[in-house]
């Protein structure tokens, strides 16, 4: 399954999301700040980022702005949580209000894991296509 980073201030909410994408076979890991959360993905570039807008050091929308700004990061899907209905003009960002069923969550984690393993397939094939031409004309 996918590798999900969950971002958000509140241990409860990590603690009770996490556990329940975790039984459903995704692996998850937790950050709670946009800080500590750049640096995981850095680290270990998650397939999924699920991030609160509201965090300590570094909110939700300044992460969002940092990994599409990195060419190494920017195609990783995004899902903006908020307890307001007032959300962010972000392009490619899935957006669900709090709260919601954890349900919600883990359909959109599935659709965004598949997205994301088909992109991952067609960015091998274009690699080895390149690299068959060098080898065949350079």
């Amino acid at each position: 399954m996918a590798s999900v980073l969950l971002v958000d201030a509140n241990d409860g909410w990590l603690g009770s999301l996490g556990l329940f994408i975790a039984a459903e076979g995704h692996l998850v890991r937790t950050a709670h700040n946009g800080v500590d959360a750049l640096r995981f993905i850095r680290e270990s570039s998650p397939d999924v980022v699920v991030t609160d807008c509201k965090l300590p050091v570094m909110d939700g929308v300044d992460l969002i702005r940092a990994l599409r700004a990195d060419p190494s990061f920017a195609s990783i899907p995004v899902i903006l949580t908020a307890e307001t209905r007032r959300r962010p003009r972000l392009p490619h960002v899935r957006f669900l209000k709090k709260p919601f069923p954890a349900t919600v969550l883990l359909r959109e984690l599935q659709r965004l894991s598949r997205r994301g393993r088909a992109r991952e397939s067609l960015r091998l094939m274009t690699a080895r296509l390149a690299h068959i031409r060098r080898g065949a004309y350079g």
